[in-house]
């Protein structure tokens, strides 16, 4: 496939410009550059890097069956006392903690990459994003950023793919055991990108850097790093009873938090919102395919 080819193309090259830097441009012309490039393939085969990361094969398997979805009055309580709150209404659009049954789905691993969509961007012809030049957010690992919803949408339709349901998300983030963050309900700081000091990163992390921030599915950096849009609109859940003038189909609901936002917004549960036509460089996404 075009895409595949030219992504190995980009990796290939990328790899080789590591090694120019390293050894000066001479290396290319000695007799070690055979060894190194057999070397360089070796390592780079056996681990994600070289390969396209929206691909299919890094594609995790959700399996068919129900989950709890939302929180709970006792979740939203030790949201606010754990982070200081000033009001629960801030976490009212949370409840109630319900059961949703799901077929199975795939979802990726990964949030999509500069890497991954400057292929697309290539060969649909589109414009460079808003961040393309910005070496903050444009290293080829780090996710994408500064789509609108509706970008995020044709990349995911172009791949044959989509963008998750709220509901999807939130399943492959929390399992089946209505946990608060993909690693449990330990509000570790460490453990992802979020704003502040605690971690290494001042912006975006490059993609599966912190393997702590691992789902029970295995699903990679949905907690922190940057928010992911999805596919519905903000409405209220099932059985909610609180009233929201902000529910309705103006805002789509994003999941996961950022490097810009803190621990308590990396909750699961947590249902940020955004005008599709939003561009932040704190937005991304991933998509992922029906089984």
């Amino acid at each position: 496939h075009l895409s595949i080819r030219r992504q190995r193309q980009m990796c290939i090259r990328d790899r080789l410009n590591i090694m120019e830097k390293v050894m000066g441009s001479s290396w290319r012309h000695s007799f070690i550059k055979p060894i190194f490039i057999i070397v360089t393939f070796c390592i780079f085969s056996a681990g994600a890097i070289c390969n396209a990361i929206g691909s299919k094969k890094d594609m995790i398997l959700i399996p068919a069956g129900p989950f709890k979805m939302g929180s709970s009055d006792k979740d939203i309580l030790w949201a606010a006392k754990r982070f200081h709150s000033e009001s629960l209404d801030w976490y009212r659009d949370e409840t109630p903690l319900h059961e949703v049954t799901l077929p199975a789905f795939k979802i990726d691993k990964f949030l999509v990459t500069v890497r991954d969509y400057e292929i697309y961007r290539q060969e649909k012809g589109k414009a460079a994003p808003r961040e393309h030049g910005n070496a903050r957010f444009n290293q080829p690992r780090q996710p994408i950023v500064a789509l609108p919803w509706k970008e995020a949408r044709d990349y995911c339709l172009w791949a044959k793919k989509r963008l998750p349901t709220e509901r999807e998300w939130e399943k492959a983030a929390r399992g089946t055991d209505a946990r608060y963050y993909p690693w449990g309900n330990e509000a570790d700081p460490l453990n992802t990108n979020i704003r502040g000091k605690g971690d290494i990163y001042r912006y975006s992390n490059p993609v599966g850097a912190m393997p702590e921030n691992a789902s029970p599915y295995g699903v990679m950096d949905l907690a922190g790093n940057v928010w992911e849009w999805t596919e519905d609109w903000y409405q209220p859940h099932p059985g909610n009873q609180y009233d929201n003038d902000l529910y309705g189909e103006q805002f789509k609901v994003m999941k996961g938090g950022s490097w810009n936002s803190n621990l308590d917004l990396a909750r699961g549960s947590v249902r940020g919102k955004a005008f599709p036509d939003d561009i932040k460089n704190y937005i991304g996404f991933r998509c992922v395919a029906t089984n």
